[in-house]
């Protein structure tokens, strides 16, 4: 063949082979080729709990940004109002109105917030209206309008807030990460008013309402939305009347235990944000790893350079295990010394304290002296995966209140079995509902931390973490309060413990039994007011401080009673 006749076979190929090509690429067509949305609303995939393989991982570093404008922003229907963000006084016009998507309530008023109308039960005839009924007092003034409201300090845990009133109010604010289920105490009744909401986490937005009232009624509530600033520098842990402090803030630390660098991001996404040691390094290089986003607690054994940025220390696993009965404080800390500047030191006790376990071969006379030498005392029960018993979940309810007595007033935790570890068969296996009712039932016994162990679970426990420890952290401030009293009727299976933060009442209450329970709780504090379970699904009404409830096995209900109005 001709090479002239070979060069044009030639040329049509490569022609023909462009066109193709080009009819083949996405917007070659005059009609648009659809792309994959990326939205924050598509459906994400599970979350994989990989376990840690023991290898060293080289910190490169998470992502820390937090949200881009911390500050006060109203809620949709409220914009106009002059409202400040973080750092100055801005007008709210010129931010752009949100909305808040709530998944426990529908508006405001389910706990009857105070200054919030309600309007009265409708009769049903006019025969039903008897001469008993009390004409409400026609309001002797205009009720209150609220201005100005503005964030005076903006931190990561905490927010100071001002408004003013036109006239003479008492006035208070509510608020929390998916509805308001913390109050602030109310003022006096003035035009000036200032609260500081408490027990906030970093990057998180809450929803805020303010509230005020006069002889005249109660005003309109005004609603926002706050946001905290990331984290951008060191945080000081302490503990002071029984409670852990973040920055002097009330914190309830989430943890686990010797988790590695490769496998904390799993963790961090369920709410995991105390990391108790390293299990593949220093605590030091831990720290590095989570900057801004978690803390860590380093082994109060290790050097300085092992401890730089954590804001506390351990002291040995279990130590009881290995200590004689004649234990003194003093022999405590000769082996463990104190060291100035280190933050608080975290004490994880076996079960052998509790008085219905079995004690130590040696005896139980070293508790005493090895609470003294902690300021944050934990210990481990685990009744499926320990003692290999499917239904003794009341005695993690008991053990905790015997660890508060002998924690003398001290901050106390438990750690609480998220998988398989000692006790084989299916029906000893921990599952999301032995989870969240140990959890809670570690809380109404008295705890102000709760740790996961082992440090990895499965994809429906970890989803259960992530909702228990959303709920906790919605309720920092009243869950760290001094208990209240409260009691159950003999021998029922349900456990309760309450609190009580500026008026408000709550109420934990848990089925420690895998049957079906009914009980009386009696809770003075309550007197007849009513309480919403958290979720905003069940309504109980006590009377003279009593309700009855009825519950599933393993059933938990965290019951709010809204401050009485007055």
């Amino acid at each position: 063949m001709p090479l002239r006749t070979i060069c044009w076979l030639l040329l049509a190929i490569v022609a023909g082979s462009t066109i193709g090509f080009k009819v083949a690429l996405p917007g070659s067509d005059s009609a648009p080729v659809p792309v994959a949305s990326a939205t924050p609303n598509s459906t994400q995939a599970s979350l994989a709990f990989a376990p840690p393989r023991g290898r060293r991982v080289t910190p490169i570093g998470l992502d820390t940004g937090g949200p881009s404008s911390p500050g006060l922003r109203p809620l949709s229907g409220t914009a106009g109002r002059t409202v400040a963000t973080y750092g100055s006084r801005a007008n709210a016009a010129s931010a752009a109105d949100v909305t808040f998507n709530s998944p426990y309530v529908s508006d405001l008023r389910f706990l009857a917030l105070p200054g919030v109308m309600t309007a009265p039960p409708a009769s049903s005839s006019p025969s039903e209206t008897t001469a008993t009924t009390t004409t409400p007092a026609a309001p002797t003034g205009p009720p209150p309008e609220i201005e100005d409201v503005h964030t005076v300090s903006l931190t990561p845990f905490s927010a100071t807030i001002a408004w003013r009133t036109n006239v003479p109010a008492t006035s208070r604010i509510a608020y929390g990460l998916d509805a308001p289920v913390l109050w602030t105490a109310p003022s006096i009744a003035s035009t000036e008013h200032q609260a500081t909401l408490t027990g906030l986490t970093f990057s998180s937005s809450y929803k805020v309402a303010v509230t005020a009232a006069n002889e005249g009624g109660p005003g309109r509530v005004d609603e926002y939305v706050l946001t905290t600033p990331a984290l951008t520098g060191p945080v000081q842990a302490t503990t002071s009347g029984g409670v852990i402090l973040l920055d002097g803030q009330p914190s309830f630390p989430k943890m686990v235990w010797a988790q590695c660098p490769d496998a904390v991001a799993a963790n961090l996404a369920v709410g995991i944000d105390l990391f108790m040691g390293n299990g593949c390094g220093s605590a030091a290089d831990l720290a590095k790893w989570v900057t801004g986003r978690a803390f860590v607690l380093a082994d109060a054994q290790a050097p300085a350079a092992g401890r730089a940025g954590t804001v506390g220390t351990h002291l040995p696993d279990e130590w009881d295990t290995h200590l004689p009965a004649d234990l003194t404080t003093a022999d405590a800390l000769r082996m463990v010394p104190e060291t100035p500047g280190t933050g608080p030191r975290f004490l994880t006790l076996t079960n052998h304290f509790y008085s219905r376990a079995n004690p130590l071969p040696q005896g139980r006379g070293m508790y005493p002296a090895l609470a003294a030498s902690a300021d944050v005392l934990g210990f481990d029960l685990y009744p499926l995966q320990n003692w290999c018993r499917w239904d003794s979940f009341g005695d993690v309810f008991d053990s905790q209140l015997d660890l508060v007595a002998l924690g003398r007033g001290r901050p106390t935790f438990q750690w609480i079995e998220a998988r398989r570890m000692d006790c084989m068969g299916a029906q000893l296996d921990p599952t999301p509902e032995t989870v969240r009712a140990e959890a809670w039932l570690s809380i109404a016994g008295g705890a102000h931390a709760i740790g996961y162990f082992p440090n990895n679970w499965s994809v429906d426990v970890g989803a259960e973490i992530a909702r228990t420890n959303h709920e906790i952290q919605s309720l920092v401030p009243a869950l760290v309060e001094p208990p209240i009293a409260a009691s159950v009727a003999p021998g029922s299976p349900v456990k309760a413990g309450g609190r009580e933060h500026n008026g408000a009442v709550y109420m934990i209450a848990v089925n420690a039994s895998r049957a079906p329970a009914t009980a009386s709780i009696n809770v003075p504090a309550v007197g007849d007011r009513v309480l919403r379970s958290l979720d905003g699904q069940h309504t109980v009404t006590a009377s003279s401080g009593s309700f009855t409830d009825s519950f599933g096995p393993l059933e938990v209900r965290v019951y709010v009673a809204s401050p009485v109005q007055g």
